[in-house]
Formats: C-alpha cells, sequence, structure tokens
C-alpha cells in the first residue's frame, strides 16, 4: 500500500489516529484473545517470563514431622506424579508451563485427576479452558466438560484461579483488561501496517494542472509500484510535467508511535506485574541494585501468589484425608533467590557464624555433595551465652 491508499482510506486513518493516541475506535474493533493477545510481544514476553519461572521450579514433597520439621520424601506415590511424570506426556516443566499460560490467559486451568482403584492420584489430565462450565448446585461445585459424559465433581478437578468474584471461577485477564490490551493490539497492527507498507517518502504530490481520473490512476499506480514498501525506504523520486511534492508529518515520530509502543508496553507489564527489564525493556526500567534485589521483588509480589495457589491446590486435591497436614506439596523457589557469589559468601558466613546453618546444609543449597558426618555439625562463638546467664554472672560479680 502507497502513500495515496493510506491517505485517502478513512477507515484505516481513523484506525491509526485513534490507535495512536490511545483512543476506543480502533480498540473496540479489535477481538481479544488467547491468540491475539500473544501478537502482542509484551503480552507474550510477560507471559512466558512468568510460566517459564514456575514451570523450573523444583516440585518437592514434605512428610511434616511432630516438631514440624519437613523432611524431603521422594518415595511418596505424589512425588513421584508431580516431580516425574504428571500424565504420559507431560514433563513437571510442562505441566506447570501449560497450568500458568492457561491461567494467565484465561484465567483458569484445569487438570482432571485420574485416580486409581483405591482412590490414589495417578494421572493429571490437562483440559481446556474453553471446554468447560463451571456449574453451582446445591452449594456443590461440579464441571460440565466437552465430550465427558458426566459432570466432573470438585474432589476430582484440580481448577486453578486467580482474580474471581465468586470464589469458584476465575476471571480471565484478557477480559478484565480488554480495553488496554485492545488498544495496544490495535497500536501495534497500525503501526507495522504503516511502517512496513508505506514509503518513507511522507508526502503529498502536487500537479499543476487538472488530472482525469484515468491519469490519477495511473499516477497512483506508477508511485505505488516505484515507491511503496519498505524495500524502497529512502529512495529518491523523479517527477514530471510541474509536479511538485509537498513533506507531510505523517511519520512513526509525528505521531508518536514510538512513544505510543512504549507506554502500552509499560501497561502491559504493570497487568501482569512483572518488572520492565525482564520483558527486555529498559529505557524506564527500575533501578534494582543488583540481580537479587531483582529477582526478591518479582518472587515475592509476582511469583508468590501462583506459587501459594498452586501449592494450596495440590495438598488440597491429591492427598488422601488422612495424610491431609501429614504431607505437602511445596515450590522450591530458592534458586530464584540466589543472589551473586558475594552475596551468598556473606549471608552462608552469617548464618554458618550463629549456629543456623551447617556446612552440609550450605553446600546442598549450592548443589554441592555432602562432606561427610562432621559437615552436619553447627557451629557457634564461644562468647555467646544465654541472656539469663549473662544476668547471672554480672551479679555475682557485683557481689
Amino acid at each position: 500500500m502507497g502513500l495515496f491508499d493510506f491517505l485517502r482510506s478513512e477507515k484505516r486513518g481513523d484506525n491509526f489516529l485513534r490507535a495512536v493516541f490511545g483512543g476506543y475506535g480502533a480498540a473496540n474493533k479489535t477481538q481479544v484473545n488467547r491468540d491475539t493477545s500473544l501478537t502482542f510481544s509484551a503480552v507474550f514476553a510477560c507471559v512466558r517470563v512468568i510460566s517459564e519461572s514456575i514451570a523450573s521450579l523444583p516440585i518437592k514433597v514434605y512428610r511434616v514431622e511432630e516438631d514440624d520439621d519437613k523432611i524431603t520424601d521422594v518415595s511418596h506415590p505424589i512425588y513421584r506424579l508431580l516431580a516425574r511424570n504428571p500424565n504420559e506426556y507431560m514433563t513437571p516443566y510442562t505441566f506447570l508451563d501449560t497450568l500458568m499460560t492457561n491461567l494467565l490467559l484465561e484465567g483458569n486451568a484445569y487438570f482432571y485427576i485420574e485416580r486409581d482403584s483405591s482412590a490414589r492420584p495417578i494421572s493429571l489430565i490437562p483440559i481446556n479452558p474453553k471446554d468447560v462450565k463451571v456449574i453451582k448446585h446445591d452449594g456443590q461445585i461440579f464441571y460440565d466438560i466437552k465430550d465427558y459424559e458426566i459432570g466432573v465433581m470438585k474432589e476430582d478437578m484440580l481448577h486453578f484461579f486467580n482474580l474471581s468474584f465468586n470464589g469458584y471461577e476465575g476471571v480471565s485477564v484478557l477480559k478484565a483488561q480488554n480495553t488496554t490490551i485492545a488498544t495496544s493490539i490495535a497500536a501495534n497492527d497500525t503501526a507495522n501496517s504503516y511502517l512496513g507498507n508505506s514509503a518513507q517518502v511522507g508526502g503529498v504530490i502536487k500537479h499543476p494542472g487538472k488530472l482525469s481520473k484515468e491519469a490519477v490512476e495511473r499516477l497512483k499506480n506508477s508511485w505505488n509500484q516505484n515507491y511503496s514498501g519498505s524495500f524502497v525506504s529512502g529512495k529518491t523520486a523523479i517527477l514530471e510535467e510541474g509536479m511538485t511534492f509537498e513533506q507531510t508529518n505523517i511519520d512513526a515520530n509525528k505521531y508518536q508511535l514510538l512513544e505510543t509502543r512504549r507506554f502500552q508496553i509499560e501497561e502491559v507489564a504493570r497487568i501482569f506485574k512483572v518488572p520492565l527489564s525482564l520483558i527486555g525493556h529498559l529505557e524506564k526500567a527500575a533501578n534494582y541494585s543488583s540481580i537479587e534485589a531483582l529477582s526478591i521483588d518479582f518472587v515475592r509480589f509476582t511469583l508468590m501468589p501462583y506459587m501459594v495457589m498452586v501449592e494450596q491446590e495440590l495438598n488440597r486435591k491429591l492427598f488422601r484425608d488422612r495424610e491431609f497436614g501429614l504431607f505437602t506439596v511445596k515450590l522450591d523457589a530458592k534458586a530464584l533467590l540466589r543472589g551473586d557469589s558475594s552475596s551468598r559468601a556473606s549471608y552462608y558466613r552469617e548464618m554458618a557464624s550463629i549456629g543456623a546453618l551447617s556446612i552440609n546444609e550450605i553446600r546442598r543449597m549450592e548443589d554441592l555433595n555432602r562432606v561427610g558426618p562432621e559437615g552436619d555439625q553447627l557451629f557457634m562463638p564461644l562468647n555467646f551465652a544465654p541472656v539469663g546467664d549473662v544476668e547471672e554472672e554480672d551479679n555475682a560479680d557485683t557481689e
């Protein structure tokens, strides 16, 4: 498409201006769904960084002792299910990645719990959120699933959701933030169309005489053939018959296309609570003192709510009643919270000096092998003593 077509297209021009300046006219014609939203790079990047971060977390099953100590239990069937084979075709990473992608884009993620004859979960089957209808009847929740002959009771469905108005079904962020994301998609599409299809000559041709419709059509076709398209950007135009070229201000900078794109990226990052630097937007990224500070903020404010939600649903649905409270599923985020080597060394030294960590515990946190039983010993300074003992010694000295 050349400049003539671009300027004379009232619909395109209206969409262009509205999209660039954030108007609702273009946005309300843009369909917002899982597929269209992922065409906007900021949405794709936010979904990807959250999903991949959660999916990379090790899944652990702990046995809770009487003194509340937690012992890793790799022999428990739920550990084998979650940390090895959630189903016949998914790895633990794919399981969590699929869960989070559906949750972030659809507002809900569903996995049917297939059980053996003893009611022990043996497989977690993903269900497309579009195929599920949540029904509440007489205080009971069950799921009507496409191509399933009977409804599924809540005990047999892992249902993950975040934002909710009724407490049993989630709301998609694409629906809750429809206007913002639609505007982002419209502005992005319009900018790509304009920058990709119009040559950078940006102006209007004036002829001293009056041209017939046929002459105008020939001129337009000739112009589009020679000067339209990004591959001829900057090409010199040759004019005849007294024609003049008048420069216009229709370019990316004039209509603040780049500024609009930046603003929409920031809006999407705000919606998903993702630091700008994590999606490659460094111009207005927060100034963190270290990678550790950035990781802590991301884990605490973005990932942690999802982690708690996933853990609670797994604990509630996968363990038998008699196991509840005796076993627990945890997503281990320690790897994401690791700082640089200097920060880690300082932390380990401090924790070891007060007897909070043993050498073997520190080595385990660094994925190193144990050094033997002597590495389990705890150390603390000899000048440490209970406060009461110090007070008694002071009283004895004064007598």
